[in-house]
């Protein structure tokens, strides 16, 4: 075994392996990480993340076009009313500029927001002042000890994490969250889908699917926004009282 470009290979002998890191990525992936524990595989699914979101965000400001796109613009509006209003606490996962924070902000009294991109986080800051920031991978993240939200908010940010070398890990992360909600607490999911792409679609209500066998109630689930070739479910999931 080799530590190579800040990951460990496994080695031919008595050869010297000198690579790049595109190519121990490209390497590792073809073995399949079955044989790394499961702290290292979140750590590089995580590394892979981050890096392509920093790429997106240091481009330019919303590179996504959350301002200019109408479909965006529906989605924050439909994502708005989903929320409704009157919680004490609440958690956006995936909060990356704060186009949808700063409407979040005007319905609870305490929001944390977490982003994996410290660049889109640093802009996020200046939409929602108030708000606490954290940098983190969803993944691995952890409230702190007795921490529970009434409200979770989690839009574009699970299929990020969907990924099969943290598949095992991503499946325990419905659970994860679900403790996280006080009794009666809310959390509302928001994923955008091409028009015709059945089987994304039915990717995305896995989500739901999966919260509610965490022993959480769907409340309601609907494409919202159909806009620009792109719909997007919109689901609400409560915790029972």
């Amino acid at each position: 075994m080799s530590f190579v470009g800040g990951s460990y290979i496994p080695a031919t002998k008595g050869k010297r392996i000198n690579m790049s890191r595109k190519a121990v990525m490209r390497r590792l992936e073809g073995l399949g990480f079955s044989w790394l524990p499961p702290k290292l595989k979140i750590a590089w699914q995580a590394l892979k993340t981050k890096r392509k979101m920093d790429r997106q965000f240091g481009r330019h400001p919303d590179p996504f076009n959350y301002e200019g796109s109408q479909y965006e613009r529906m989605r924050f509006e439909v994502m708005e009313e989903a929320v409704g209003g009157g919680f004490q606490k609440a958690l956006e996962a995936g909060c990356a500029e704060g186009h949808f924070t700063q409407r979040l902000a005007r319905h609870v009294q305490e929001l944390t927001c977490l982003d994996i991109s410290e660049i889109a986080l640093e802009r996020a800051k200046k939409c929602a002042p108030n708000a606490h920031f954290i940098l983190a991978d969803l993944l691995s993240w952890q409230p702190p000890p007795k921490e529970r939200y009434d409200l979770i908010v989690l839009a574009d940010v699970l299929y990020y994490l969907d990924r099969p070398i943290v598949a095992a890990e991503f499946n325990l992360l419905f659970g994860r969250i679900a403790s996280w909600l006080n009794a009666g607490g809310r959390i509302v999911l928001a994923g955008g889908v091409g028009i015709d792409d059945e089987p994304t679609l039915n990717n995305r209500k896995s989500f739901s699917e999966r919260f509610q066998k965490a022993g959480l109630e769907l409340v309601s689930e609907k494409i919202a926004v159909k806009e620009s070739g792109v719909r997007c479910l919109v689901s609400v999931i409560e915790k029972p009282f």
